[in-house]
């Protein structure tokens, strides 16, 4: 992984920094070879929980200390198994009559296991009343290109937050 961090000028000054338990509004692109696979909107920060484990640690570990205002560029290659490896015994075929309506190739769709938990799988062909899915995490084996922006830095128990 490596990474680049830009600290925009008008933000120089700031006083707060991200910490373990900060609360964030970000803005993001996900990315690999060239092709967009998810953004925010330009104009509509995120919210993002730092330490819930919902990016990798080492992308958390990266904003660490970073201020509002802070441009990230991280590359995530897949040799390092941030998602975990492509396995092959996670691509399953199930039957069209499995599914409420038709599913299209590249939908992401949930499924509930039998103990509750939901996991997601993605379409990836149809034929007759075969469907194929995809239960791999759908960034593993990829490069990926992860631009972050901290838009605003909420710390517990600090009197001034920052945007």
């Amino acid at each position: 992984m490596s990474i680049q961090a830009e600290q925009a000028e008008e933000n120089t000054a700031s006083s707060q920094s991200v910490t373990s338990e900060s609360r964030l509004l970000i803005t993001y692109d996900i990315s690999c070879g060239g092709e967009q696979l998810e953004a925010s909107e330009l104009d509509e920060a995120v919210e993002y929980q730092m330490g819930q484990g919902m990016w990798p640690i080492q992308l958390e570990l990266e904003m660490l200390n970073e201020a509002v205002g802070t441009n990230l560029q991280v590359v995530v290659r897949a040799v390092d198994n941030v998602f975990g490896k492509v396995d092959p015994e996670r691509v399953m075929q199930l039957q069209q009559n499995d599914f409420s309506q038709a599913p299209e190739p590249g939908e992401l769709i949930e499924f509930e296991l039998p103990d509750g938990e939901t996991v997601e799988g993605q379409i990836l062909s149809t034929f007759g009343d075969q469907v194929e899915v995809d239960f791999n995490h759908p960034y593993a084996g990829r490069d990926l290109n992860i631009r972050i922006r901290i838009e605003a830095i909420f710390n517990p128990g600090s009197q001034k937050n920052e945007y």
